[in-house]
């Protein structure tokens, strides 16, 4: 009984960063007015909200340390950490395209300017990340393709937020880092 509530509460504690965006973000746009003009203003303010960020952070790292403390081998709230991270990051990106028309464009620019739209799922795949490195022998660090994959990976959020803020065309502002991220994965398969 006592793994079914550590199981349960480490999922409802995995969702609350999802609930919690999902359910402010609609009340704020049910009160704001509920049209594209409301969903920008209220994906900018919501996405720049640090007390839904840091809450939202916070679940996810007890999520975690009950997941791999009671229940899970690492592998396992890796890949779970790895699917909340990619799910956050394809919902903002289509929340941000849905608000501007899907106007590519405009919503990729609505995209970047949402802070913790990028913030919240480089840190959960670095936590991931983390979880990988912690998992290898030092031995495995030798070649020197894992440490470049580590640094590939590390550098690809801020390698797209410095092209973004340096006013660089959009498709290589998101070209660029994804290369990087390619790169990372594939010299960490190969290594």
């Amino acid at each position: 009984m006592k793994n079914d509530s550590v199981e349960d509460a480490a999922f409802i504690l995995y969702i609350i960063p999802i609930l919690l965006n999902g359910g402010y973000g609609l009340w704020k746009w049910v009160t704001w007015g509920a049209d594209l003009a409301a969903l920008q203003q209220v994906y900018i303010n919501l996405t720049r909200e640090p007390v839904i960020f840091l809450a939202g952070l916070i679940t996810v790292c007890l999520a975690v340390v009950l997941d791999a403390r009671y229940l899970s081998p690492i592998e396992d709230v890796d890949r779970r950490v790895t699917r909340l991270a990619v799910f956050c990051f394809i919902t903002s990106l289509i929340i941000a395209l849905i608000s501007t028309g899907f106007n590519l464009s405009s919503g990729l620019t609505l995209f970047l300017q949402g802070r913790y739209a990028l913030i919240f799922p480089a840190l959960l795949m670095v936590l991931s990340f983390l979880f990988r490195v912690r998992g290898l022998s030092s031995t495995s660090f030798k070649s020197g393709g894992r440490w470049l994959s580590l640094l590939l990976l590390l550098i690809s959020p801020l390698t797209l937020y410095l092209l973004w803020r340096l006013g660089v065309v959009w498709y290589a502002v998101f070209a660029v880092p994804l290369l990087l991220v390619i790169a990372s994965l594939a010299l960490m398969i190969r290594s």
